[in-house]
Parts: structure tokens; sequence; C-alpha cells
């Protein structure tokens, strides 16, 4: 057991450094290459603890760097891409306290539901052993009782002394007599059998039930036991989930300083460059919720753009009426006679989606130089591209198809988040591949499109700006295809001309 505790410390030591040199070489975020996933998986084969302590040694040698490169200079592309790096790792640390902190409350509930289980069974026990005390107490009385009766018969056999069939027959005066002694023995001695049975059943009875009750009362005491024994766990469970969220709090805390931290630095280098684009660091979980959403709009139009596609049948029906007269020998009266025909007409209507390749435009006519490319550095998960243009600038559609997210993303205070005021569009021409292909424009200043429009190629759809996380006005352009989940993002500049 020693050595193999000892062989995963070495192992985590050795993997961190691998894994420490190829980020730090590469300038990217907490994540590994696509072609070593042998090193992720060995990372998520790490405990808590062994993953807690390599991205604590991560963390520290970024620390020595930043410290080298701020005695420089703050104010650089390196600086930042070393500082969002740390950040990642910080980010990856609050995760584990998350999880940790989330575990420890699914345990307290897990617990306290086995503690109330508990107490429901104690309270279940209790009742059942006053009920099981006061039927032994009935037993008991009814068994004296015939205990009382089968003594006195059996002491009033021995009072009388020598006793046979035999001496009752010869002493009997008469045959009358002698039936009527008959009679007697035989009531009496199926009375005495009676009672002899009756106590043997209740004998019985009663030593089975308190058995049972002894049975019950060792139950009671083991379930108190457990109940005392959960309510500790509780207790000690709850003081670590306080420990738990007071890191999470701190880490939280160092989280958001250093992220504020590469907001401000890459606000002043931006500033120079005016080559605007978001900042590295968004919350994954806000991406996923608006991800369901895109998602959840772009299955609803691929239902309905499938449903166009399907065969109507029209059927119409022609009615011919034909009138005859014919005569009657037997009558003046003239007789009409109707004949109808049925004629029936099939009309197909088959409605087809536009046959022609997808080919996209630039999403801001007036601004097609590429500032933050598809993802660059720094930005592992930048799935875009970005064009920074000034305020106002108008961003048409790039290509013909129908709105399916017009809106503004906030938080909760109020303030835009993520894209901002965003668009995406889902178009009706296919890809070289045969593929749905969906477009997205984010941090505009205005929109002026709806869901549902249908917009062409070309059309204005918004006024570019800088909402939500965003460090200055330009347009954040996504290309998603063959859906529209954010998984699915692919390099726009395979579209554009």
């Amino acid at each position: 057991m020693k050595q193999s505790n000892l062989f995963k410390r070495v192992f985590a030591v050795l993997l961190a450094f691998c894994l420490f040199t190829v980020s730090v070489a590469g300038g990217q975020t907490f994540a590994f290459a696509d072609d070593d996933t042998s090193s992720q998986e060995s990372y998520e084969n790490l405990s808590a603890e062994e993953k807690q302590a390599y991205l604590e040694q991560q963390i520290k040698e970024i620390n020595e760097k930043l410290s080298d490169l701020g005695d420089q200079s703050k104010e650089t592309e390196e600086y930042i891409n070393t500082l969002d790096e740390k950040i990642k790792y910080l980010q990856e640390e609050l995760t584990l306290c998350s999880e940790e902190v989330e575990s420890s409350k699914s345990k307290i509930e897990d617990l306290q539901n086995e503690y109330d289980e508990n107490e429901k069974e104690i309270e279940s026990l209790k009742v059942e052993i006053s009920d099981m005390q006061e039927l032994i107490a009935e037993l008991e009385e009814q068994f004296n009782e015939n205990y009382s009766d089968y003594c006195v018969r059996v002491r009033a056999m021995y009072v009388s002394g020598n006793f046979s069939v035999l001496s009752f027959i010869l002493t009997s005066s008469d045959i009358s007599s002698l039936f009527t002694r008959l009679e007697m023995i035989r009531r009496v001695s199926k009375s005495d059998k009676s009672l002899l049975e009756s106590l043997q059943s209740e004998s019985t009875e009663l030593t089975q039930t308190q058995e049972e009750l002894e049975s019950k009362q060792t139950s009671l005491t083991e379930n108190q036991e457990t109940l005392k024994q959960t309510e500790t766990q509780i207790s000690e469970t709850v003081t670590v989930l306080e420990q738990q969220q007071e890191t999470y709090e701190e880490k939280k805390t160092a989280y958001e300083s250093e992220k504020a931290e590469s907001d401000a630095l890459l606000d002043e280098l931006q500033a120079q460059t005016k080559e605007y684009s978001e900042y590295r660091n968004q919350d994954q979980a806000e991406l996923e919720e608006i991800n369901a959403e895109i998602e959840a709009a772009a299955e609803e139009f691929r239902k309905k753009m499938e449903a166009s596609t399907t065969t109507t049948t029209t059927t119409t029906t022609t009615t011919t009426t034909t009138t005859a007269s014919s005569s009657d020998s037997d009558s003046d009266d003239d007789s009409d006679t109707t004949t109808t025909k049925k004629k029936t007409t099939t009309t197909t209507t088959t409605k087809k989606q536009d046959s022609s390749v997808l080919q996209l435009t630039y999403p801001v006519p007036s601004f097609t130089t590429i500032t933050t490319d598809y993802g660059s550095a720094g930005y592992a998960g930048h799935t875009g591209v970005d064009f920074a243009c000034s305020t106002g600038s108008r961003v048409v559609a790039a290509e013909s198809g129908y709105v399916i997210i017009s809106t503004d993303l906030y938080d909760s205070n109020g303030n835009y988040r993520s894209y901002g005021r965003y668009i995406v569009i889902a178009h009706d021409k296919l890809d070289s591949n045969g593929n749905y292909v969906y477009t997205l424009y984010a941090h505009n200043s205005e929109r002026v499109v709806s869901v549902g429009d249908y917009v062409t190629k070309g059309q204005l759809i918004a006024y570019s700006g800088s909402t939500g996380n965003s460090s200055g006005p330009h347009c954040h352009f996504e290309v998603r295809t063959p859906t529209a989940s954010y998984s699915d993002c692919v390099n726009p500049n395979k579209y554009l001309p």
C-alpha cells in the first residue's frame, strides 16, 4: 500500500512537470492539446487531492514567471497570456472546491434522510414494544388463571387417592349408574386435556412473544446507537462543509481579483492598438446556459425546414349532373333522372431548401480585417473572429436565412453580459457538405431584426457596439455547423471570401 501511494505521488509530480512544460511553452489556457488525450486522461484519473496538488504547483510556477515578467512590464501580451493561464488554473481550483462542497451537501442530505428514517423506525419499534408488553401482560394473566385451575384439578386428583375406571365399574349399583359414571369420566378427561393443551399453547405463545420483544428491544438499542453515530457524522460533515465553503470563497476572491487585473491590463493594451475583443475569462456555466437556448432555437428551425420539404396532396372533386326525361303510359307526368360522376385530381407540392451552396460575406462590410482570430493566443475558447469597428457600424447578414435569436443578455445587476445584444441566423442554404450553417453576431449596440424575420445576404441586421463581455467596440462573428452547438463552432475564415 505504501509503495502504491509513493508511486502515485511520484507519478503526479512527473505529470505536473510534463503538463506545465507543454502549457507554458504553448501559451495556452488550462487545457490539454488535442493530440495529448493520454495526459488529459491521466489528469482525470488523479484523486481530488492529487489534482489540487498539481494545480497548486502550476500556480506557484506561474507566479514566479509573472514576477519576472512584471519586473519588465505588465502591459504586454505575454504577461496577460501568462496571467490568463493562471486564471484558468484558479478556475479549475474553484471547480474542484465546488465539487467538494456539493459532495458534502449531498452527504449531509443522505445522512439526514438516514437519520429521519432511523427516527421513524425507532418510534415504530417503541410502539411495537409497548403493544407487545401489553400483550405479554394479558397472556401472563390468562396463563396464570388456567395454571391455577390446573393446579386445583391436580390437587383434587391427588386427594382422591387411587382411582381407576375399573373401580368405578365394580362399585356401580346398576347399569344406569355405570353409564353415568363413564360419561362423567369422559367429560372430566376431556376437560383436563383441554386445560392442559391451553396451558401448553399459552406457554408457547408467551415464550415466543417474550423472545420477539427481546429482539425488538435489541433492535431499538442498535438503532438508537446508529442514530447517535449518524448525528455525529452530520455534525462532522457540516464542519467540513463550512471549511470547504470558506476555502471556496477565498479562491473565488483570488480568481475574481486576478480576472479583474487581466481585464484591466487588456483594456490598457487594446486602448493602444484600438483592436478590441472579448475579455478572456468567461464563466463556462453561463456559456452553457446561452448555448442551450441557441440549440433549442436551432432545433425548432430544423424541424420547420424539414417539415416544409414534405409532399402535400390536394384532392379536387368535380360533380357532373345529367337530366333525362321519360314517359309512362299509365301517367301524364314527366320523370327526371339525375346521374352524378366524381372526378379526382391530385396536386403534389414540394417545397425544397435553396439548392445553391452557402457563400458568406463579411458581417461588417466597412471593416473586413480580423483583429482577433479564431483560437488566437490567450483565447483557447475564442470560437469566432473579431472585427474591430467603430460603434454604430453596419452589421449585415452574412447569408440569407431566418433569425432564430435576437435578444439582449443581462446579469443580475441589469448589466449586459456575455454576447450582450446578439443575433443568430439559421441559413436556408447548406454548405458544400450539405450541412446546416448558423452564424452569430455579438456585442451590438442596436438590433434591427426580430426572431422569425427572413433576411437576405448583406441585409442590415444590427449596428456594432461593445455590449456584454467586450473590451471595446467590435463585432464578434461565429460560424457553427452542422449544429448550432457551442462545440460545433468552426473557423469562419473557411467560409469568408
